[in-house]
């Protein structure tokens, strides 16, 4: 299980067995056999595993429903102490048709953290979700329902389906009772809304006629649209307190809000931009400037306090340390870019910088050093990004599919390496070119000419003539495709005529050009992909790069990445001081590793009806193919 994994099934599963344990002691059956051992814990009792197990050893001679109800209970404990394998055996043993409604509960509580534990999130899901549920929430006691309701909101969020999870968190706000569950719920509600974009936001702060709901699409549109200048989102955040002072946001506000103030008094004045103006990177690197200085007035003309902005251009053939050293002698105290790899490889291998450094590509290595932070737009990311999705949506078999050249390379090992670390496998890998035979390819990729060969040489065998369906080959479940837009055009189709319709295809953002065009881009619909907040962006430091640069398709990416440096470098200290904290920007939901990388976490999105539409909800897993079927002269290959 890769780091993201465990740390998302440790947020998960991380409930309090002591609150279980109270409830289970609440509606404890007496047992009628006397010298039973009852063990009755509250909370707060620091239960051993030996009595765990002296438990379920003595649970075996009680009548039901005692006998599930204590071994419910040691599952509890012994999940709490680390011993899942011991706890899921207890759990497994357990009849939750003969459970009366609350013991069922406790049930799907423990059951589906250990679930969730083993990544089989939708089994998890489906039992803490079960209909049998619906109905009996009012009865449950706070100690039962609120850590239950907390797990199906995660495993919601985890799948994607942000609606259903922001909703249950509307539940838990109901129920929440102690500092400690509305702080942990509003870092919760926090973490969905500011995933949604910035136009759903607005959209649903006005639409919404549930007023608390209203407030938090408004706070969550302040964390995104304000971020470009820390004053700037002090100033809106006073503001939304004094129109909702009654709300649980003011009184327990979300963790990244409490450290806004902070952070307004560690800013640099002085801000060095190294980037290459001219020569062979020079219009990557204007796009970037333009991006950056577009925040800067932004914030700039909204009042906040901005740092002085001093550009050099590193594209000129003066030595980069020289370069360096001038913008330091100015007095930068924080120093914006390099964007060339060799360059960023230089600083790598400086022993100390003279001041915080964010550079703008990445090296081959990390730094765990605080004077630099390496940021870019690598495939990597969305590579890793995509077997984590898919990963969590039960597919384990995946095709992969890349353009044949490093960044096509790179985006495949990276997408393999913690696909296999997740546990899942590669069926088979294939590359291919502009020119290449697309139809040829996806079609040898899918073992189609193999099935044709069984039809005829069965055919042949029997002497008849056979009513033909070939069959694809059936040890895959998803595609991960790395492809520019004229590609996935022709990709898609072929998938689709090879009997390949029901294979969902997760593609990185470079599939979509940045301009709509529905005819032309209607034959890659349904693709999943990877996509920048930018492309459903409506903010204002958006419109100003759009009237200021006006920004083609294929330099958004850039405009975007510049965008988000400005955001990002005041933002650093909290990054590192809270690794957990993400920056939600242009290019994605940022956060820092303690090698000093910047990780980027898109949006998903997907194409329908040529047109890329952001994904909310979660989509229901697709039916499995019927296995082979032979009937008189017909059979499927």
């Amino acid at each position: 299980m890769s780091a993201s994994s465990r740390r998302t099934s440790t947020v998960i599963t991380r409930m309090a067995a002591a609150s279980l344990a109270v409830a289970l002691a609440a509606c404890q059956t007496p047992a009628s056999r006397p010298n039973v051992y009852q063990p009755n814990y509250s909370a707060g009792h620091n239960a051993s595993r030996s009595e765990a197990v002296r438990m379920l050893r003595s649970a075996e001679t009680l009548p039901a429903p005692a006998r599930d109800q204590q071994r419910l209970q040691a599952a509890a404990i012994l999940y709490e102490l680390g011993d899942k394998e011991t706890a899921k055996e207890a759990v497994i043993k357990i009849t939750p048709e003969q459970l009366d409604d609350n013991l069922f509960a406790s049930y799907a509580q423990v059951y589906g953290r250990l679930l969730a534990a083993d990544d089989d999130f939708f089994e998890a899901l489906d039992l803490a979700a079960s209909p049998r549920l619906e109905n009996v929430w009012p009865q449950l006691p706070q100690e039962t329902a609120l850590p239950l309701r907390t797990l199906r909101a995660d495993l919601w969020g985890l799948l994607g389906n942000l609606d259903s999870a922001i909703n249950e968190r509307r539940e838990i706000s109901y129920i929440a009772r102690s500092d400690k569950a509305i702080t942990e719920n509003n870092n919760g509600f926090w973490h969905l809304l500011t995933q949604l974009p910035s136009s759903e936001l607005q959209t649903r702060a006005t639409q919404s006629n549930d007023t608390q709901m209203r407030a938090w699409y408004q706070l969550a549109l302040l964390g995104r649209d304000t971020q470009t200048d820390i004053s700037s989102q002090l100033t809106a955040l006073s503001r939304w307190r004094e129109r909702w002072p009654a709300h649980s946001a003011n009184a327990h506000p979300p963790q990244a809000l409490q450290l806004l103030e902070q952070l307004a008094t560690q800013r640099a004045d002085r801000v060095a931009l190294l980037l290459p103006l001219s020569g062979p990177l020079g219009n990557a690197g204007r796009a970037i400037r333009d991006g950056f200085m577009a925040a800067h007035y932004t914030a700039l003309n909204a009042g906040g306090a901005t740092p002085k902005v001093m550009v050099y251009d590193t594209g000129v053939d003066q030595p980069f340390e020289e370069i360096y050293q001038s913008a330091v002698d100015a007095g930068a105290q924080m120093i914006v870019g390099p964007l060339d790899k060799s360059k960023v490889a230089n600083l790598l291998a400086t022993e100390k910088l003279p001041v915080p450094t964010l550079a703008l590509n990445y090296g081959d290595e990390g730094r765990l050093t605080t004077d630099l932070v390496q940021f870019g737009l690598a495939i990597e990311d969305e590579a890793r990004q995509i077997a984590q999705h898919a990963y969590r949506q039960g597919k384990r078999q995946a095709m992969v599919l890349t353009a044949d050249n490093s960044w096509g390379q790179r985006g495949a090992e990276a997408f393999e390496e913690e696909w296999l670390r997740l546990g899942g496998s590669i069926s088979i890998r294939r590359t291919f070119k502009d020119n290449s035979k697309f139809s040829a390819l996806v079609s040898d990729s899918l073992l189609i000419p193999a099935s044709n060969a069984r039809k005829k040489e069965l055919q042949s065998r029997l002497a008849a003539k056979l009513e033909f369906t070939p069959r694809r080959r059936d040890d895959v479940d998803m595609v991960f495709l790395a492809a520019q837009p004229q590609q996935a055009r022709q990709l898609n189709p072929m998938l689709t005529y090879y009997y390949a319709s029901d294979l969902p295809v997760y593609a990185t953002s470079h599939v979509f050009g940045g301009s709509i065009n529905r005819n032309r881009d209607r034959d890659m619909n349904g693709i999943r992909f990877t996509a920048l907040p930018w492309l459903f962006e409506s903010n204002q430091t958006k419109q100003d790069i759009e009237e200021q640069a006006s920004p083609a398709p294929a330099f958004a990416r850039l405009y975007a990445l510049g965008a988000d440096a400005f955001r990002l470098y005041p933002r650093l200290p909290m990054l590192r001081q809270f690794p957990e904290q993400k920056m939600h920007g242009l290019t994605g939901a940022l956060s820092l590793s303690a090698d000093g990388r910047i990780v980027r976490e898109q949006m998903w999105a997907r194409i329908d009806k040529g047109v890329p539409v952001p994904i909310t909800t979660v989509e229901p897993q697709l039916p499995q193919r019927e296995p082979i079927e032979l009937s008189g002269n017909r059979e499927a290959f």
